[in-house]
């Protein structure tokens, strides 16, 4: 039977995503520097002390939604190694390459990385670079967690330092392309299983 409580948990959840949504389309339609709270929650059809309460500030209700944006795909980054799992270089190459991929059509992420060309609103990029430790510890603990499942053999500790080596790797290619994405998935992929060591080879 469900309770009181988890009703009103999950009307949060219902109604936080709606708030994320809404943002993404404001974001999307006019770049982040004009999203305003109050449109935001008009759109959600709450008030805008509402949007506050559940977000803090503007800065952190961004955060919240390059977040989502993270985990929308991080599940895709998770079946391309699940795919692999005897061969870390391959694991690697997909997921590399499926999310460079999928940065090149995200609405928000392009809306987002076309500041580097001066095409863009920058006001959300430090998110992605100079303040997204945020993103980038949950990449490298998802996938850090995933590789050291399927090769137990493998120090956690080396794989925890490789893997964020090739997060951080993998943005800044999605913020300046080095070239296609299977070409640079194959390049990170070759990098990881050679900081990994030979362990990673094996099945």
């Amino acid at each position: 039977m469900t309770t009181a409580a988890e009703i009103r948990a999950d009307s949060r959840l219902r109604l936080r995503e709606a708030m994320l949504a809404a943002t993404h389309d404001e974001a999307v339609t006019g770049g982040w520097s004009s999203v305003r709270m109050g449109a935001v929650a008009s759109r959600v059809g709450v008030s805008r002390q509402t949007l506050h309460a559940e977000f803090g500030t503007k800065e952190a209700l961004g955060q919240a939604l390059v977040l989502r944006e993270v985990e929308l795909f991080l599940a895709g980054v998770v079946s391309a190694l699940a795919r692999h799992p005897d061969d870390l270089s391959e694991g690697i190459f997909e997921a590399v390459t499926f999310t460079l991929q999928v940065t090149e059509v995200n609405p928000l992420l392009q809306t987002i990385l076309a500041s580097t060309s001066g095409a863009g609103d920058d006001t959300l990029l430090p998110l992605l670079t100079s303040r997204g430790q945020p993103l980038l510890q949950r990449s490298s603990d998802l996938i850090s967690t995933w590789v050291i499942r399927a090769q137990p053999g493998l120090d956690p500790m080396v794989v925890t330092d490789v893997i964020d080596s090739v997060v951080r790797l993998v943005v800044s290619h999605a913020v300046a392309p080095g070239g296609p994405p299977a070409t640079v998935g194959r390049r990170i992929a070759r990098l990881a299983v050679a900081g990994l060591g030979p362990t990673s080879l094996s099945g």
